[in-house]
């Protein structure tokens, strides 16, 4: 879940002024137009921390702690790699996050989940270049602790109440909300990892075709990434524990907007929709004031509790849309499971190919025939429970899968970006091409394990999940 730095972090806590009517709003994402020479791409990955010694889920607290690692990243620079450098953020007097002058960020979820907000880069060299410095730094501060980390979906041992709080004020607005709202909302704070990618747009009218298009093919993408086969130390009912955690935590902010689809679409429909989601809260001098339930149109319309409704407000607010695609001032493509170092990489290739061709992006839309947000929401659900084998209309999963990839890897031709040895980003994309190869999603890999050598026992899995296995 990305969310804001706290203005703490850049000086003066200034929520801003007012905003005076819904059309600086729809301003506000018009700003985020970019030429396509100007298009970057970010990359955000998740992980779970866990103690090598018990496997057991990394605490906040203590010398092997989630903070203690925080800390000693920004006080040993000796860790850093040539151009690095983190600060900290405190929340409440407690380091909760780092940023970096290049706009990267360590970010923790409600759980304790580790995120890297990768800094906006040219290709996806670069992008792959900054997880190895980031994973290689965590290493560098993780391995004398004694602490690892994994890439999957789903903690597949820990239940919700083994994992840690992160003492974020905004998470203990979120969280007795949620509750109330799906039966895994805090299975969502607390046990599932992502990887996603953040894409610019041109025009209003080049984000509504990104925009529907990364709606359109969504669960096609999230079936290469399916990585969450394991719930509380056994095999899962399904392949994506991930995927169904997300479709039972909010219906008023998640899954797909069937407005999205509806003629007409722009940011002002966009604004619209977004004022009438519950708000969760108001950050006012580095307190989160709790306004859950009321809707930003109120807030904007009559002011909450004294205060009135400020650009930087609506920033938060949008930070808690948590619909597949999301829009910011960027894209922001949501549905994978996070999984093993070379699939961060694929990720963001993946979608870099589908979306800044803009042949490709059209054939990426037509591939699936003008769906429908239900469509999308029940295949999201088929292929959480059957990966590459769910069907969409006609077609299987495998299928759509074999034609998006060969969409991405042309639309990666095209833009031609090369790295010093003279290969483009299409190289990013093999671990894809090994799953379609082998009719196989790594979820499904990983029950064969379990079933086949590793008798039925998942002591073995952080072997093959961790980022760094060896013991050095």
């Amino acid at each position: 879940m990305t969310q804001a730095l706290p203005t703490k972090a850049r000086g003066r806590d200034d929520p801003g002024e007012p905003i005076g009517s819904i059309a600086e709003l729809v301003e506000h994402f018009r700003l985020g137009e970019k030429p396509r020479e100007g298009f970057r791409i970010g990359t955000e990955h998740e992980k779970f921390g866990f103690l090598r010694s018990n496997h057991a889920p990394l605490p906040f607290d203590g010398p092997s702690g989630i903070e203690s690692i925080l800390i000693a990243i920004t006080e040993n620079p000796l860790l850093w790699e040539s151009g690095e450098s983190w600060k900290a953020i405190q929340e409440s007097g407690r380091t909760i996050a780092l940023y970096s002058e290049d706009g990267a960020a360590i970010t923790l979820e409600p759980g304790g989940q580790i995120e890297l907000s990768g800094a906006p880069l040219a290709t996806i060299h670069q992008t792959c270049e900054e997880v190895n410095r980031h994973l290689a730094l965590l290493r560098r501060v993780s391995i004398p602790r004694g602490v690892g980390f994994i890439g999957m979906g789903f903690h597949p041992t820990a239940s919700w109440k083994d994992m840690p709080s992160v003492p974020k004020n905004r998470y203990a607005v979120m969280e007795p909300y949620l509750r109330k709202r799906g039966s895994r909302g805090i299975d969502m704070m607390k046990r599932t990892c992502t990887v996603q990618a953040n894409l610019d747009y041109e025009s209003e009218a080049d984000m509504v075709a990104a925009f529907r298009t990364a709606f359109a093919v969504s669960p096609v993408a999230a079936a290469f990434f399916v990585n969450s086969p394991f719930k509380e130390g056994r095999p899962s009912t399904v392949l994506s524990e991930r995927l169904l955690c997300w479709a039972d935590t909010d219906p008023d902010r998640c899954g797909y907007p069937a407005v999205v689809f509806e003629e007409g679409f722009g940011y002002e429909r966009w604004v619209e929709w977004v004022l009438d989601v519950p708000m969760f809260f108001i950050r006012r001098d580095g307190i989160h004031h709790d306004f859950t339930g009321a809707s930003f149109r109120e807030f904007l319309a009559h002011g909450l509790g004294g205060y009135h409704a400020t650009l930087r407000d609506f920033q938060d607010h949008l930070t808690t849309i948590f619909t597949e695609v999301r829009l910011k001032q960027y894209l922001e493509v949501r549905g994978a499971d996070c999984g093993p170092w070379s699939r961060i990489c694929a990720l963001p290739a993946l979608w870099k190919g589908i979306l800044y061709n803009r042949a490709s992006r059209d054939s990426a839309w037509a591939l699936m025939e003008q769906p429908s947000a239900l469509e999308l929401t029940r295949l999201q659900l088929d292929v959480a429970r059957f990966g590459f084998a769910a069907r969409y209309r006609h077609r299987t999963v495998l299928e759509l899968a074999q034609q998006l990839l060969e969409i991405s890897s042309n639309g990666l031709a095209q833009i031609g970006a090369r790295n010093a040895r003279n290969e483009d980003e299409r190289r990013f994309l093999q671990p894809l091409h090994r799953a379609l190869d082998e009719r196989c999603t790594f979820a499904e890999m990983l029950l064969r394990l379990y079933r086949e050598q590793w008798k039925s026992s998942l002591d073995p899995l952080w072997d093959e999940v961790e980022f760094w296995p060896d013991n050095e």
